[in-house]
C-alpha cells in the first residue's frame, strides 16, 4: 500500500500530536478550536492509514481512555527532507569530481543501486509485464505514474506526471538520463525519454528504444 495522501486539515492535527502526544480527543479539541466530532472523523482515517496510533488506558472503574500518539511514520513523512542533501550530493558528483571516468563509474554505481531498488520487486521475465509492475511501484511511492498502451504503439509506455528528481533535473537534466538507465536495467529492456516536463512536456514518457524490439506481426483477420 502507497503513502496516504494528507488532507489540508490533517497537518494541524498531526504537528499537535506529534508535539504534545499522546493526547485525547478532548485535549486536542481544545488546542485546535473545533469539535471533538471533527477531530475524531480526522483520526478515525489517520489511524487506519497508520499515521496515527491509538491506546487505550483503564482508568479506574469507569470507561477507558484512548489517547493518541504520531507514529514512526509520521515522523518520517513529515520530517523528510532529502532534496537538499541529494542536491548538494549530486553536485559534488558531477561537478567537484573532475576525473570522469571515476564520474562515469560513479554514476554507473547510483544507477545500478536504484535498479537494484526497483529490479527486487518486480517479477517476470517479459519486459512489458514488468514495466505495468514499474508504474504501479511508482505510483505507490507517491509519484503520478502510469502504463498506457498509446494509439499507434505496439508497446506501452509509461508516463510519469511528477518528477521524483524534480529541483535536482532543474540543476541538471543529466538526471534524468539516469533515471532512464536505472529503468532500463530494472527493466533489462532499452528504454528512450520520448519527451519531458522539463521541456514543457504534460509528462515524461518512457518507452521503448526503437530497433531494440522486433516489429509484431500484423493481426490477421478472424
Amino acid at each position: 500500500m502507497g503513502p496516504e495522501t494528507l488532507e489540508s486539515s490533517d497537518r494541524p492535527l498531526l504537528d499537535v500530536i506529534r508535539r504534545r502526544g499522546p493526547l485525547t480527543v478532548p485535549e486536542m479539541a481544545q488546542a485546535l478550536g473545533v469539535t471533538a466530532t471533527a477531530i475524531r472523523n480526522r483520526l478515525v482515517r489517520l489511524v487506519g492509514s497508520g499515521l496515527v496510533e491509538r491506546k487505550t488506558e483503564s482508568v479506574g472503574r469507569g470507561r477507558p481512555r484512548h489517547t493518541y500518539t504520531a507514529s514512526a511514520e509520521t515522523h518520517k513523512r513529515l520530517g523528510q527532507n532529502y532534496a537538499d542533501l541529494a542536491l548538494a550530493l549530486w553536485e559534488e558528483l558531477m561537478q567537484t569530481v573532475q576525473d570522469r571516468k571515476l564520474r562515469r563509474l560513479l554514476f554507473q554505481r547510483v544507477t545500478d543501486r536504484l535498479a537494484d531498488l526497483y529490479r527486487a520487486q518486480l517479477t517476470g521475465d517479459h519486459w512489458e509485464g514488468r514495466l505495468v509492475q514499474l508504474g504501479t511501484i511508482l505510483h505507490d511511492r507517491g509519484i503520478e505514474a502510469e502504463v498506457v498502451y498509446q494509439e499507434g504503439q505496439d508497446f506501452p509506455v509509461l508516463l510519469q506526471y511528477s518528477c521524483p528528481y524534480f529541483e535536482l533535473a532543474e540543476v541538471d537534466d543529466a538526471v534524468c538520463a539516469l533515471e532512464r538507465k536505472m529503468f532500463e536495467k530494472a527493466l533489462g529492456q532499452a528504454m528512450r525519454l520520448a519527451s519531458c516536463r522539463l521541456d514543457g512536456d504534460r509528462a515524461c514518457q518512457f518507452e521503448a528504444k526503437p530497433g531494440s524490439l522486433p516489429t509484431r506481426p500484423p493481426a490477421q483477420a478472424g
